[in-house]
């Protein structure tokens, strides 16, 4: 086995191992890890998984592939947004997984490319008078062979064995017959042309409606899970707001709000009403108005979903600069804080 094919090997095995721990460490709490909360440390690990993806594409020649610096992109930009260890254990098991496989079918697009390349050279297509139909499948061995029947010389058969396949049975070992069928194809030899035979196209059109239909789901629930119109959970801090020169106003609420929010919380409830994108607090002669519904004020009692460290860092820095000898507060950090979506009034 060459360096290339063994680095091809110990990549995709790493990434296997990698795409497993995740998903175990988002079952199990193991606490801080050198001062890093759990989330980011996962987060750190992913992103890791990600560079061993964009070293599989370069290995592979296809990391300036468009469809392949998109997926890329997008995974990096989905684990930068997850909010806890469960949802990054979905998408680096989904998308993942989705960016591995397209990756290496990539791969064995641009092999099919050279075998088409060999094909269109020779004189057996150049003048085939009919039409004819070959199936072209990868070696154990590395390279490429035809099915029979074929009209083929044996000149030409060698050539499509000396392309190099890095998807040889020593090469990829326990991922070879999983990923065979990616460099198994059809071609057409028609009117003296070669060419590839799209593969189940209508199916492979659903196939890909599904997905993106799929990707929407997902979006439209996060951004509801974001605009506050759907149920979130997550590690979080409960906040109770005192009284202790001046009672407390709407204003000093937008001001801690605002704060969580530049914090990075993901979502957040005034005593216990869930805040959304259309929400206001404003003051009245009874006391604070949230969204039209009057609350208590001493104390008032905030919950926040997000990365606790952060938060913590945010509303220690407000209370102790802008808020300072003003209000009184008490922080608690939660693993798990559960926000319904918000009421439609």
């Amino acid at each position: 086995m060459d360096k290339r094919n063994a680095r091809v090997l110990r990549i995709l095995a790493i990434i296997a191992i990698g795409l497993n721990i995740i998903i175990l460490a988002s079952q199990i709490k193991f606490g801080d890890l050198g001062g890093k909360t759990e989330l980011a440390e996962a987060k750190t690990f992913a992103n890791g998984l990600i560079g061993d993806l964009q070293e599989l594409a370069r290995t592979l020649d296809v990391a300036e592939k468009s469809s392949v610096k998109q997926a890329l992109a997008k995974l990096h930009y989905d684990v930068y947004l997850v909010s806890n260890q469960t949802e990054l254990a979905k998408i680096m098991q989904n998308s993942a997984s989705k960016t591995r496989d397209m990756i290496i079918s990539e791969y064995a697009h641009l092999n099919a490319e050279k075998v088409l390349a060999v094909l269109n050279a020779s004189q057996e297509v150049q003048y085939a008078s009919s039409q004819i139909i070959l199936t072209v499948e990868p070696l154990p061995t590395g390279g490429y062979d035809v099915k029979k029947p074929n009209n083929l010389r044996e000149s030409t058969l060698n050539q499509l064995q000396d392309i190099e396949n890095l998807f040889s049975k020593e090469a990829l070992r326990g991922f070879y017959e999983p990923y065979r069928h990616l460099s198994t194809f059809n071609v057409l030899v028609e009117n003296g042309v070669a060419q590839l035979v799209p593969q189940n196209q209508e199916q492979d059109t659903i196939k890909y409606l599904e997905g993106e239909i799929e990707i929407l789901r997902a979006e439209y629930a996060k951004v509801n899970k974001t605009a506050g119109f759907a149920e979130i959970s997550g590690p979080g801090v409960i906040i109770s707001v005192y009284d202790q020169v001046f009672s407390v106003s709407a204003g000093d609420l937008r001001r801690i709000i605002g704060e969580l929010y530049s914090s990075g919380a993901a979502a957040i409830a005034i005593n216990g009403q869930r805040l959304a994108v259309n929400s206001y607090i404003i003051d009245s002669e009874e006391g604070i108005i949230v969204d039209g519904v009057q609350i208590r004020s001493n104390p008032v009692v905030i919950q926040a979903i997000g990365d606790t460290t952060t938060l913590v860092a945010g509303v220690d820095l407000l209370f102790s600069v802008s808020l300072k000898g003003m209000l009184s507060f008490d922080i608690e950090n939660r693993e798990n804080i559960v926000l319904p979506a918000k009421a439609i009034q």
